[in-house]
């Protein structure tokens, strides 16, 4: 592994107010969330009985049995149950990969919420000092395709469905993460974290766009399980002539507008190969290697360094989030600093459709307001987001 240059701090801490719905419930300091002052955490759900109050068993005072606190979880990284042990003794830092805002969220976005809003909720209970972070990605070639398509910014675009998000989320009565950071206003972390990353060696440039050389992370695939040369380009990778591996994922993809400077370049050459990553109308950032925009994946890695430090507690999603997403972000934190490390991975199973994964692309979804809103109380509906195992039939709905 290369010498590291530096390693990313968190941007600041952030305390809590006893009132969950202030105003004022966020308070800035310089101090490292990993450093705070250390706080006992509540050990047990129940306060002591008094002696009149305890039960008598032939004539003895039966003490009463104390309610464990101890909170096991299934870690996707050992594939095993865990007990779970903060970092910091009576704090969690916790990050939810949070919605590609393009359209209307579906029910499968619901039981991913609504699941971390039940671990959030419980580690609140057991008296630890939770931040919590959930991003938004606003800025990926989804939302871009859906802004051409509406002839709309997509800024704007994925503005306004993430306040649609955030109207879905107080329906279904879940609380507000600590923080929602937003990719567009993470730039400079995102660019400084991708620049660390070339500067170890875990990365190259093709023209104006850089893509992770995962050969050089030899870890790669610890999450979930497969090897690098099971990732053939189509299946979940990324199709792109110009990589050194097919597995290479892009961090940072060149504007469209460099494409036709590129192009305009070699248009007498027949070595051409346009750049796949650009996208017409997308918005792009200026970098030193060009005016572009992030790939997916690295904009987590950043993310959860600024609020979280490199290392935290709890990283979840959904199962589909395993690979590639995850397990690139892995990859990425620890190119950019060795110490990155992530107490426990945790995903939630899928909701299906007759059988099938329910998914946008797969066109077999039903919006969280077409269900929850008309059919059942959002009580109701968080019970049935909560079951062991959701498979739902087009003839029920």
């Amino acid at each position: 592994m290369g010498t590291l240059l530096k390693c990313y701090k968190p941007l600041f801490s952030i305390r809590f107010s006893p009132f969950p719905n202030s105003l004022r419930s966020l308070q800035f300091s310089t101090r490292s969330f990993n450093h705070p002052k250390r706080r006992n955490p509540i050990r047990r759900c129940f306060t002591s009985l008094s002696t009149s109050s305890q039960p008598l068993i032939n004539g003895k005072t039966v003490e009463p049995e104390i309610p464990s606190s101890d909170l096991w979880l299934h870690n996707t990284m050992s594939k095993k149950k865990e007990l779970f042990k903060p970092k910091v003794e009576g704090q969690v830092g916790m990050y939810v990969c949070g919605v590609t805002a393009y359209d209307l969220s579906h029910i499968g976005h619901a039981r991913v919420y609504v699941t971390f809003d039940v671990l959030y909720r419980y580690l609140k209970h057991l008296g630890y000092e939770v931040c919590y972070v959930r991003n938004f990605t606003d800025v990926d070639d989804k939302i871009i395709a859906r802004a051409n398509e509406l002839g709309e910014d997509p800024i704007n675009l994925s503005r306004r469905y993430c306040d649609e998000f955030n109207q879905d989320m107080v329906h279904l009565q879940c609380l507000p993460p600590s923080v929602e950071p937003r990719v567009s206003d993470h730039m400079p972390q995102i660019i400084d974290m991708i620049k660390q990353i070339v500067d170890n060696g875990y990365a190259y440039r093709v023209e104006g766009d850089v893509f992770f050389a995962v050969e050089k992370f030899p870890h790669y695939g610890q999450l979930s399980g497969r090897k690098v040369e099971d990732n053939r380009a189509g299946e979940r990778v990324a199709v792109d002539s110009r990589k050194r591996n097919p597995a290479d994922f892009a961090l940072w993809k060149a504007s469209f507008m460099r494409n036709i400077m590129i192009h305009l370049c070699h248009a007498f050459s027949s070595l051409f190969v346009p750049n796949q990553s650009a996208k017409e109308g997308e918005p792009f950032w200026e970098s030193p290697w060009g005016p572009g925009r992030p790939g997916w994946h690295i904009e987590c890695s950043a993310m959860s360094a600024a609020y979280l430090g490199y290392t935290f507690d709890i990283h979840g999603g959904g199962m589909d989030l395993v690979f590639p997403h995850h397990e690139n972000e892995i990859a990425q934190s620890c190119a950019a600093c060795k110490q990155s490390n992530v107490g426990y991975w945790i995903h939630n199973g899928f909701v299906t459709i007759d059988s099938e994964k329910m998914s946008k692309s797969l066109g077999n979804f039903f919006t969280i307001r077409q269900v929850g809103y008309r059919s059942l109380s959002s009580t109701s509906f968080e019970t049935f987001l909560n079951g062991n195992s959701l498979s739902i039939s087009n003839q029920l709905l």
